[in-house]
């Protein structure tokens, strides 16, 4: 009886093992199942999160491009309101050049006839006026004449040398002056003239026997007298740097004689 109850009990014991195995073993399963799901899931989940790391990194990346590109239209919008304002100025210094050209051809035309008065006057002036250096004086007029005939020449080239001619007028308004030239009625002899500005204009023969001054009324020479050719001799001297500067007297013509 009682290895019956043992061999019972063992075949009980052993029964009951084998279940707790048998419950055990689908248990394990479940467990490296689970495990499984578990590794699947947080793969899947780290996936997921790169995914969304990458749409973030892509979406970064498209703003950058994107204010990027705004960036750059607004300098080619700025750089386009500065060509604007550079043409806008282009085109005004256009317009001021063309009226200034406009008023340079009007200028050119008044100009002609001005100077031509300007040069015909001044030759009145030489004509009229006290008869030295009249070769010279000549001859620079007729240079202004062929400045104003020639094209090539340009009217403020020419107006230049127009005003230089009056300039050279009036300094010899201004100086005491004596030179040799030809006498007046006798070009085979030579005399020396005397000019005190446009006051006064004489001749002295070499030998001083002879002393004359322009008469601008009548046109003529006259003789000086005695008395004033000590005053003539020093001025001559003076003129002719001969001597040092000093006050001199003009024979002047007085009234109508």
């Amino acid at each position: 009886m009682l290895k019956i109850s043992y061999s019972k009990s063992l075949l009980i014991a052993c029964g009951t093992l084998g279940l707790t195995l048998a419950a055990a073993a689908p248990a394990s399963a479940q467990l490296e199942q689970a495990l499984s799901v578990a590794k699947s899931s947080t793969a899947q989940s780290q996936a997921a999160q790169k995914t969304i790391d990458n749409a973030d990194d892509s979406t970064d990346s498209m703003k950058r491009e994107y204010l990027a590109v705004l960036q750059q239209k607004d300098n080619i919008e700025l750089f386009v309101k500065k060509q604007d304002i550079y043409l806008e100025s282009q085109a005004a210094e256009l317009r001021s050049l063309q009226t200034q050209l406009e008023t340079v051809e009007q200028t050119k035309q008044n100009m002609s006839p001005m100077m031509l008065r300007m040069v015909v006057g001044l030759e009145d002036a030489v004509e009229n006026d006290l008869p030295f250096r009249m070769a010279e004086r000549r001859a620079r007029i007729s240079r202004l004449k062929g400045f104003l005939s020639d094209p090539t020449v340009s009217p403020a080239e020419q107006y230049r040398q127009i005003l230089n001619a009056y300039k050279i007028e009036v300094t010899y308004g201004q100086q005491l002056d004596a030179y040799e030239g030809a006498h007046p009625s006798d070009p085979s002899r030579f005399v020396n003239f005397v000019r005190y500005g446009r006051v006064a204009f004489l001749y002295v023969t070499k030998d001083e026997s002879e002393m004359a001054r322009f008469n601008t009324a009548s046109q003529s020479w006259e003789p000086i007298t005695a008395s004033e050719a000590g005053g003539v001799r020093r001025a001559m001297r003076v003129a002719l740097k001969e001597s040092a500067p000093e006050m001199v007297v003009a024979p002047v013509i007085v009234g109508g004689n």
